[in-house]
């Protein structure tokens, strides 16, 4: 199946609903939950940072306001997500760049990042999906490197 033919669980899970997504995850805890991951994943100015997932850019835009000398990338399916990725990153005056694709055909050299950062996505996945993921992660981290999850609250 080709990348353009491919189908995806949109940010609010329909595209109508899009503009609702930030709000609803804002009022059910998300903001929190993103500050949690964003501890753990114990960043530092050299870093380079992948956001599998992430949508809106929510968690790139609070990675790079947080730590400004991390470099971040964020990657997702959706380009209507990507686009308000795009002007919230713009908004906030910080550099991010995002890219269209799915997160097990991850289009980056292997050991490229330090941290990857997935909020409110593995879950979604299909389960024959979720595996073709783990590797293409493993395979974009650089030696020593971790992936860090919410809400699915893992480590690997």
């Amino acid at each position: 199946m080709s990348e353009s033919t491919r189908t995806y669980l949109p940010a609010a899970g329909y595209d109508w609903s899009l503009p609702l997504y930030d709000p609803i995850v804002k009022l059910l805890g998300g903001d929190k939950a993103r500050m949690v991951l964003l501890g753990q994943a114990a960043l530092r100015p050299d870093y380079r940072v992948l956001d599998i997932g992430c949508g809106t850019g929510t968690l790139a835009t609070l990675i790079k306001r947080f730590h400004p000398d991390v470099e971040v990338v964020g990657i997702d399916p959706d380009p209507k997500a990507l686009a308000r990725a795009r002007r919230k990153s713009a908004n906030a005056a910080v550099s991010i760049q995002f890219d269209q694709g799915f997160g097990d055909a991850l289009p980056y050299a292997d050991a490229s990042f330090d941290r990857v950062l997935s909020s409110f996505m593995f879950h979604h996945l299909p389960p024959d999906e979720k595996g073709k993921t783990v590797r293409a992660v493993r395979r974009a981290l650089k030696p020593g490197g971790t992936c860090w999850s919410k809400v699915s609250k893992s480590r690997w």
